[in-house]
């Protein structure tokens, strides 16, 4: 039987000890916290989107993707839902194929956990935090903030990333897996709102429309969403705006900010936002702000117009085909500049970590030290919003567990 140490009472910490304990080791998890699963708890707005059913490693980033591919061939979304399903956890399935615990509630999902942990006989150590990680005769010693001393045979080191602090989140990890040599790239927030100096669209606060987003760097487009942007007072949230963040913040991080281009309207060509404009002018003596008002939403018209450089009190009979065309392409072109990104506070994931070159995906032990297994978001590898981010924790902390032999 072996000594288990795991670090983190996260997602990939929770299985990991799970399976860990299954194979018939002594397992003690550490947690820093008072409470295990603090972030799983606010998942998915309270839901907890626990994987999607379009898993696929495309919707994962980091410097090696295939890496992804490796772990999710060996643990992937059968293996998930098995697991789930044997501990009383079944799925239901929402839009864009977003898994959820059937009873809808983030609780049910850790009040579980905490029941197969004490089944398996997993010793949970809470309010205990890992300050050093070293080597002696061959065994693992950790070493508390309380200067306690533990020795092990192998560690699981799953204490999860900075993203998002009110629920515990750290820097630890970075710190713990520098410490013993590992290769560690620099984080930044991925999955948040962002920040647009430009005041004249903070007007606009309030207002949700579907839009087309994209992130265009020297004319060449780097990712692209769809879906509802809230105006917000700083700059713009909401779905499509949080898909696109972590291609934004990735190129604000090397000091190259890329402009991001607003689709206000893309379900129409800009063809035919030309004729509903021309149908819609049939008076020449129409403010042109107000002409507008049939088509957009309170305030817009004014901050759309002002930023295509157009006079709002103009007649709508003035216009020539230069300005037609300028106010069409603030329309369906919208570009504006991001500012600096925005903290981890408000991040649901951050991108960067360990460097899986440094890791085996087979098993998530680590090529620097051996007996020492690394999960989760603490690697360089960070998914789409959607439940991509717990299935890698699942399926990270599960290989790491299983790996345990006694």
């Amino acid at each position: 039987m072996k000594k288990v140490a795991v670090i983190g009472g996260g997602a990939s910490g929770l299985i990991a000890a799970c399976f860990a304990a299954e194979k018939g080791n002594r397992v003690i998890l550490f947690e820093k916290q008072k409470k295990l699963g603090r972030k799983v708890l606010v998942t998915g707005n309270g839901r907890c989107n626990i994987s999607n059913r379009n898993l696929d490693p495309l919707n994962y980033h980091g410097r090696n993707t295939g890496f992804v591919a490796e772990v999710l061939g060996r643990f992937g979304l059968d293996e998930t839902v098995d697991f789930f399903n044997s501990i009383g956890l079944p799925f239901v399935e929402e839009e864009g194929g977003r898994l959820y615990p059937a009873s809808l509630q983030s609780s049910s999902v850790v009040s579980i956990f905490e029941y197969e942990l004490l089944k398996r006989k997993v010793d949970v150590r809470l309010h205990r935090r890992i300050d050093g990680i070293s080597r002696s005769g061959g065994r693992f010693v950790l070493e508390t903030a309380g200067n306690e001393k533990h020795d092990f045979d192998s560690v699981i080191l799953s204490p999860g990333s900075c993203a998002f602090p009110r629920a515990g989140a750290s820097r630890i990890g970075y710190e713990l897996a520098r410490s013993i040599k590992h290769r560690v790239y620099e984080p930044f927030p991925s999955i948040l709102p962002l920040n647009v100096p430009l005041k004249m669209l903070h007007r606009l606060q309030g207002i949700k429309i579907d839009c087309g987003v994209s992130v265009i760097d020297a004319g060449r487009e780097l990712c692209r969403s769809r879906g509802e942007v809230l105006f917000t007072a700083y700059g713009i949230s909401g779905p499509a705006a949080l898909d696109v963040s972590r291609c934004v913040n990735e190129h604000a991080m090397r000091g190259d900010l890329p402009e991001i281009e607003i689709d206000l309207y893309p379900g129409y060509t800009e063809d035919q936002m030309r004729s509903i404009l021309m149908s819609m002018w049939n008076d020449p003596e129409k403010r042109l702000a107000f002409s507008l008002f049939g088509l957009m939403r309170k305030n817009m018209p004014e901050v759309i117009l002002g930023i295509a450089g157009l006079d709002p009190e103009a007649r709508v009979g003035d216009l020539d085909e230069s300005s037609i065309e300028r106010l069409i392409a603030g329309m369906k072109r919208l570009r504006i500049t991001p500012g600096d990104p925005r903290g981890f506070d408000e991040a649901v994931v951050a991108a960067g970590g360990v460097d899986v070159e440094e890791v085996n995906p087979h098993t998530m032990e680590s090529k620097i030290m051996r007996g020492l297994y690394i999960t989760g978001e603490l690697l360089d590898i960070d998914g789409d919003s959607g439940g991509y981010n717990l299935q890698f924790a699942w399926s990270t902390g599960a290989l790491a567990g299983m790996a345990q032999q006694p």
